[in-house]
């Protein structure tokens, strides 16, 4: 037997509705201060909820790989209706997708965890770095 992990964290409509009410007072310095936190937040509840799933499974804290739709790794980010399908995102989190299928509210996060030791994150083979070297 085999499992896979899919998780979608969500910090919830309350984040977004403040960022745009500090915008539309002005306070736009207040408004990406609070923006910026709620897109960590979820982050790290998406890191946490990450390390819960690796504690579960008995793996060490460098096994398994998360990976989130729209990045080189799998970037289509239709296949998040198909989480929707598979969890209660909709009816537990009060979340949807637009018809692009990106995240509503925004400072959310939906991932597949992968264990399989070998698990590792798309690479070209070159860092950034070496990239730029070039141009």
């Amino acid at each position: 037997m085999d499992v896979v992990a899919l998780q979608v964290v969500t910090v919830g409509q309350a984040a977004t509705e403040r960022f745009e009410r500090l915008q539309e007072k002005g306070d736009y310095t207040e408004a990406y201060f609070s923006h910026g936190l709620s897109v960590q937040t979820a982050e790290a509840t998406a890191d946490y909820l990450h390390a819960h799933v690796r504690r579960e499974l008995g793996l060490g804290a460098e096994q398994g790989k998360r990976y989130s739709w729209g990045y080189p790794a799998i970037p289509e980010l239709a296949d998040h209706a198909r989480v929707f399908e598979l969890l209660p995102v909709e009816s537990e989190l009060g979340m949807t997708l637009t018809t692009a299928f990106q995240l509503v509210p925004e400072q959310s996060t939906a991932a597949i965890i992968l264990h399989h030791p070998d698990a590792k994150y798309y690479n070209i083979g070159e860092t950034r770095v070496e990239q730029l070297m070039k141009s």
